[in-house]
């Protein structure tokens, strides 16, 4: 999974959902619609999941997002930069040029992007992704790829309730809160030189 020497690392999850998994987990410091991500005053590594629906490449003509929620989406890209982690938004999501996050195959300085399946994690469904950690290297990481059968994804999202489709595996998360644990501070991690392309 992940070399990684701080397994009692506090993380802070950011824009969760109320009955998240993450709530669950030891060493999480959750926020959620209740526990406003606002009043998130930093300290430790991040996992943020902003929410999606203001940002979508494919849906946002039809999203009704609530007022304030596209902000959520920048303040969680300004946080992954302060303290390091991994911001997970569905893949082609265009918070990623409104924040200036590099895409999958791209870096800037200690951010890179990652494009992942979450059946990958046990999701019902191939659900593209993409994950942009900051301060994590790259060498750190094992993908647990897995084959799953695309044919039946579509019949399987119109059978998913809303909150069935949003949320995030046990192990997913558990994943991405050892990444965030793994991520270095910025003068362990330098710069990537000479352009922004791996």
């Amino acid at each position: 999974m992940f070399e990684n020497e701080n397994a009692s690392r506090q993380i802070a999850a950011l824009c969760i959902a109320g009955n998240s998994v993450y709530k669950t987990l030891p060493g999480v410091d959750a926020y959620d619609m209740k526990r406003d991500v606002r009043t998130f005053d930093g300290g430790m590594p991040v996992v943020a999941h902003p929410p999606c629906r203001a940002w979508s490449a494919f849906t946002r003509h039809q999203a009704k997002p609530a007022p304030g929620e596209a902000e959520l989406g920048l303040l969680c890209a300004d946080w992954l930069r302060k303290e390091g982690g991994v911001l997970e938004h569905p893949a082609h999501s265009r918070l990623f040029d409104a924040a200036g996050l590099p895409k999958p195959g791209q870096r800037d300085g200690d951010l890179w992007t990652l494009p992942v399946w979450q059946a990958w994690w046990g999701y019902p469904m191939r659900k593209a992704t993409w994950l942009c950690f900051c301060r994590v290297k790259p060498d750190s990481i094992s993908i647990p790829f897995r084959l799953h059968d695309q044919g039946a994804d579509w019949r399987r999202e119109q059978l998913m309730s809303k909150h069935q489709r949003a949320a995030t595996t046990a192990s997913f998360a558990a994943w991405l809160i050892a990444a965030a644990r793994n991520s270095g501070v910025p003068e362990d991690y330098p710069p990537v030189q000479g352009g922004h392309h791996v």
